[in-house]
């Protein structure tokens, strides 16, 4: 097991800015039940019941059973290493009567699923370590330290995101190649998994339901598994899809127009509607940058499409991407009553975090939804991949 030694001064930054003596996090054994911080701060688990404090002056702490000891103690990054020689919950009461933090984070968040990973049991525990102290502590959530921790990514984190954009970007644009008669939805699904498993790569989300593949109007999309249906010339092809590698992944979606016989190109009111769809996500992304709020840059995109005439979809603009497809922290959303929380769309992006953009429009023909993936850096914003800048034309 290891720290990853580049999130070290983001926890310990984030800690400071958020005027936060002590983050501690506790689990049991996380292949039974996961504490989604741990795969970001590197190739951590609980074996046994673990606790992992890092505190505003720059010191991380473990408190780990006997069998885990030695193998803690190896890990650079981790300060030192207590040994729970009775019980765990003992053992957090010694350590925090020495360190006294006033204010002490825990993962917990009513509006973010990154941000909590600190069960009810393990609650329980850690409220009778409190009323056990003999000074006041202060509980308060993790998730503004989790959104800096997990959202700022690194160079190399970026990098590896970047390049699952770039393999999911080069399956999506072969799919007219396999697009004939009788083709179905199914079909295009089996190929984007075959294509990536034969190259090592995994989906971005459950294998059963990425990509999302739609080419009926007709048919229920969403989250719902492929439903095996046919191409049809007139119709619009949404296919919504990712990769992933190396515990990193990338989040797409790409847009064809299966054409007519008679047709060498997309209807003007198709193109029209794509065209929209496009230079929102543009106008979105050049107007991004570190802080900015995800509120104002939903509006970007959500203003020129509505003020076209268009209804306003019933999702959020972007979300964090990278760990997980979903990644957390804050989002590009409007005030939605499911969005509308000041941790999540009032908190200036920063530079490092790596966001979808994804609007989109729903026409007979389809729903035109196309997805980038950006991140944020000291000069902007950056495509991972190049931005999809004209439907792909798909002849049968």
């Amino acid at each position: 097991m290891k720290l990853d030694q580049e999130k070290l001064p983001i926890i310990y930054e984030a800690l400071k800015k958020n005027q936060v003596d002590a983050w501690l996090i506790t689990g049991r054994e996380s292949i039974m039940k996961s504490e989604p911080i741990l795969p970001v701060l590197g190739d951590m688990d609980f074996i046994i019941a673990t606790t992992l404090i890092f505190t505003a002056d720059e010191r991380c702490l473990a408190i780990v059973s006997p069998l885990d000891v030695e193998g803690y103690k190896l890990i650079e990054g981790i300060d030192e290493v207590y040994e729970y020689a009775t019980t765990m919950e003992e053992t957090i009461h010694e350590v925090l009567s020495t360190l006294k933090p006033k204010k002490l984070a825990l993962n917990y968040s009513s509006g973010d699923a990154s941000a909590d990973g600190l069960t009810v049991g393990m609650y329980m525990m850690l409220e009778k370590v409190f009323e056990r102290l003999d000074y006041k502590i202060e509980t308060v959530s993790a998730f503004p330290i989790i959104s800096e921790v997990r959202g700022r990514k690194t160079s190399s984190q970026i990098a590896k995101i970047k390049h699952c954009a770039i393999v999911a970007d080069e399956y999506l644009r072969r799919v007219p190649e396999i697009c004939k008669k009788g083709t179905t939805s199914l079909d295009i699904f089996n190929f984007l998994h075959e294509v990536a498993y034969n190259d090592g790569y995994g989906m971005s989300w459950a294998d059963s339901q990425c990509p999302g593949v739609s080419v009926d109007p007709n048919v229920p999309a969403g989250h719902m598994g492929i439903i095996e249906t046919p191409i049809v010339p007139g119709y619009l092809i949404n296919i919504d899809y990712g990769v992933s590698k190396d515990g990193y992944c990338s989040d797409l979606q790409r847009m064809y127009y299966v054409l007519k016989d008679d047709e060498e190109d997309a209807p003007e009111h198709v193109k029209q509607a794509f065209y929209l769809v496009r230079d929102a996500v543009h106008e979105a992304k050049e107007f991004m940058r570190a802080g900015v709020t995800g509120f104002e840059v939903d509006q970007i995109a959500r203003h020129k499409i509505v003020d076209y005439g268009y209804d306003s979809w019933n999702a959020a603009l972007g979300h964090q991407v990278g760990h997980q497809t979903h990644d957390g922290g804050t989002l590009l959303a409007n005030r939605r009553p499911r969005y509308n929380r000041t941790e999540l769309i009032d908190t200036p992006l920063q530079v490092g975090n790596v966001f979808t953009i994804e609007p989109s429009i729903n026409i007979p023909e389809g729903r035109i939804g196309i997805e980038e993936d950006v991140v944020i850096t000291d000069n902007g914003t950056e495509w991972l991949v190049e931005p999809q800048r004209e439907l792909i034309l798909i002849k049968l």
